[in-house]
């Protein structure tokens, strides 16, 4: 078959798995790093980089030889697959050797984007090789870019949903040989290439193991997780310390499966705190599910009538259903988990009112957590609030979030690092709590959370070890700086004070 008539398939190909790599390079480094916003522009830097210099060396090829057939596209792409296996191999080996470096891996993009980038120009060179006009050229540069801006889609959205990062990436190397096979006019080439491409294919039942060498010092030293969930939203990592469960999403911790007070691994007393300050609350929501261990708890409220629950990742539902500590959350009639964006969902519902609105928000310097730290957000949850409601949120000790959330609420609360905010004073004391705790009971059994009343009040000393100090009393002075409003266009713990790479 001649050039001309394929020349749009291989420019359509070329963009969309030399995209599709940008999309999996990405998932390595954002996990690596943790989420934050600047793995983002550090891939895209190295990748478009990768690009340019690739199609330096793919102008080079042009000028020189006379004729640029679509063989020599062939051998680019066939070179690109090698590399990538080759990348994917030297990640797995120098993760398991020598530990995880962002550095390595945005060399190991840039590479991968380079040997790709010497494909563009070829492209375009050959297609235009018959037919110089404007029309043929713009033709062959839609091709490419009509590829390249489907694969976040296909990839990010439907492979991403039924394969790991793993198989994705490979999928990709088996079908970029698979393009160069179609190049060459040799039967011998085409057969070897073949060959190679279903052996890559085959790749792609290898158990996963680039991520759990990622993961494997996260928690504690060369510990691996004892269960990996993956999906398109992102990694669930678990690991087993004693009879502890310890959850990280994306590489980050993210809390403990624990729902005893008594057994006070994972701060379980914050949660607690809701129980005692709001015993008559009807409603709830709660943003981000997470193990469940606190809204597990909050479900012993026998005055709520209705938990909303907002997730973005359904896998956390799989976790759950697994461990019958929390499990019972999702027999509870009471409870409707919704996997949604907390903003979208609060705009699109916004006659409902909620006595409590809880959120497990994550560290203050990961990618997107303005959008719950925010004035902007603090406002929506505001207009959704019941008349002397509360919102809850974990601030990970950031001190603008609690002078972002006095600039939307008449009080203010510090507990532990939580923001406890509403429009009317909050006040506790150890018998309003220790009477309230005593009123808690299990949602399925009937059974009270604490047996004895000597439980209730060991519970209320835990809880009352930490003081609800007010805003005044909060030493915003600390920071050494004058603080700053979180608003959704500065996202300044993300990036201005953020963690950074």
């Amino acid at each position: 078959m001649p050039y001309k008539n394929y020349i749009y398939i291989v420019s359509f190909f070329s963009g969309f798995l030399s995209l599709s790599q940008e999309i999996l390079w990405m998932r390595f480094i954002s996990f690596v790093g943790m989420s934050v916003p600047q793995t983002f522009s550090y891939t895209l830097a190295l990748f478009l980089l990768g690009i340019a210099l690739g199609a330096q060396v793919g102008k080079s090829i042009c000028k020189k030889r006379v004729e640029v057939d679509v063989s020599l596209l062939g051998v680019v792409l066939a070179v690109a697959a090698i590399v990538d296996m080759l990348m994917i191999a030297g990640l797995y080996f120098y993760s398991a050797t020598y530990g995880i470096s962002i550095l390595i891996l945005g060399l190991m993009t840039l590479i991968c984007a380079a040997v790709r980038g010497v494909a563009f120009p070829l492209v375009h060179h050959v297609g235009a090789a018959s037919k110089k006009t404007g029309t043929q050229v713009s033709n062959i540069y839609f091709a490419n870019v009509f590829g390249s801006t489907l694969a976040p889609l296909l990839i990010g959205f439907v492979a991403l949903d039924y394969l790991k990062t793993q198989q994705v990436y490979l999928l990709v190397c088996a079908l970029t040989m698979l393009v160069a096979l179609f190049c060459f006019k040799s039967v011998k080439i085409k057969t070897i290439l073949l060959v190679i491409s279903v052996a890559i294919f085959m790749t792609l039942w290898i158990s996963e193991k680039i991520f759990h060498e990622l993961s494997k010092d996260s928690y504690n030293d060369n510990q691996y997780p004892s269960q990996l969930i993956e999906n398109k939203y992102g990694f669930i990592q678990v690991y087993d310390d004693g009879e502890d469960k310890v959850v990280f999403g994306a590489n980050v911790y993210d809390g403990k499966l624990n729902t005893d007070i008594f057994n006070n691994s994972n701060g379980i007393e914050r949660a607690y705190l809701l129980t005692a300050i709001k015993p008559q609350a009807k409603t709830a929501l709660i943003v981000g599910l997470s193990t469940g261990s606190w809204a597990q708890v909050l479900t012993s409220m026998p005055s709520l009538e209705k938990i909303t629950i907002i997730e973005i990742n359904p896998a956390y539902v799989d976790f759950i259903r697994q461990h019958p500590e929390v499990s019972e959350l999702l027999e509870d009639d009471r409870v409707e988990i919704v996997f949604a964006d907390g903003r979208n969902y609060l705009k699109q519902h916004q006659d409902k009112n909620y006595d409590i609105v809880l959120m497990n928000t994550t560290w203050n310097w990961r990618a997107y957590v303005s959008n719950l730290l925010s004035a902007d957000f603090l406002s929506i949850i505001k207009n959704s609030l019941a008349k002397n409601g509360v919102v809850y949120y974990n601030t990970t000790q950031s001190l603008d979030a609690y002078y972002t959330a006095q600039s939307v609420y008449d009080y203010v609360y510090q507990y532990k690092f939580f923001v406890l905010a509403s429009d009317n004073p909050v006040m506790i004391n150890h018998t309003i709590i220790e009477n309230n705790l005593c009123e808690l009971k299990n949602y399925k059994t009937k059974q009270p959370i604490f047996i004895s009343q000597a439980q209730c009040k060991q519970a209320a000393e835990i809880i009352m070890s930490n003081s609800l100090l007010p805003y005044k009393d909060i030493n915003i002075k600390s920071l050494g700086r004058a603080p700053r409003i979180i608003t959704d266009n500065n996202m300044i713990t993300e990036y201005k004070y953020g963690k950074g790479l």
